[in-house]
């Protein structure tokens, strides 16, 4: 029954062939583990995109509802709970990942000509994966997310000259609702883009040699 639909959407896509160029693309043979850190980031966003998605069902990004609407969706909602898990820890995860593949690719110096843009742009990356923490951290609205935020905009406070007016910044747009947006519109879309430059220069330039 497989074979049949994707024998159908082979004949009108051509997927099939998508498919095999990408598992016979060629790998160098001194690539090992260390190289396998920004698949296995990719793989995570992927994950966090279809668990944030089966949430957004349920979750209510207003201060009077957003815990009530996680709260139903974790003890009410058939494997809610499974499906938030996955979101939170996976998020932890991608944070680790990130910053994994970035280490690598500086201790492999494989952000040295003509590499230069892939790299700034898995810099970007880590800093929107920081964002999409700092957004998803304040969601669901319960003791931590308000202590979390509380934290923040008073460390910010203290710095010098723009302390005052950051966090006045801070607390404005990183509300319930705003914070909501940023989550699931703004940086999804920074990311789309950063991806695909990232992917566009792996192509061209290849997987970096040895040392």
């Amino acid at each position: 029954m497989i074979g049949k639909i994707y024998d159908w959407l082979d004949h009108r896509t051509g997927i099939k062939k998508l498919v095999t160029d990408k598992l016979e693309y060629p790998i160098p043979d001194h690539v090992n583990i260390f190289y396998c850190f920004g698949g296995l980031s990719f793989f995570i966003i992927l994950l966090q995109l279809v668990s944030g998605f089966l949430m957004l069902f349920y979750y209510t990004p207003t201060p009077e509802k957003a815990l009530d609407s996680v709260t139903y969706l974790s003890a009410e909602v058939p494997y809610g709970w499974l499906i938030r898990n996955m979101h939170r820890w996976a998020a932890i995860l991608l944070v680790a990942m990130v910053f994994f593949h970035i280490s690598s690719v500086f201790l492999h110096r494989a952000f040295r000509n003509p590499r230069e843009l892939n790299w700034l742009s898995g810099l970007l990356m880590f800093v929107v994966v920081i964002l999409f923490s700092v957004t998803g951290v304040i969601l669901p609205w319960d003791w931590r997310s308000y202590w979390d935020l509380t934290i923040w905009a008073d460390y910010i406070a203290t710095w010098p000259f723009f302390g005052n007016a950051l966090r006045d910044f801070l607390l404005v747009n990183f509300a319930v609702g705003r914070s909501f947006v940023i989550h699931i519109w703004v940086l999804p879309l920074v990311t789309i883009i950063l991806l695909w430059i990232h992917f566009k220069m792996v192509k061209k330039h290849g997987i970096s040699g040895p040392l």
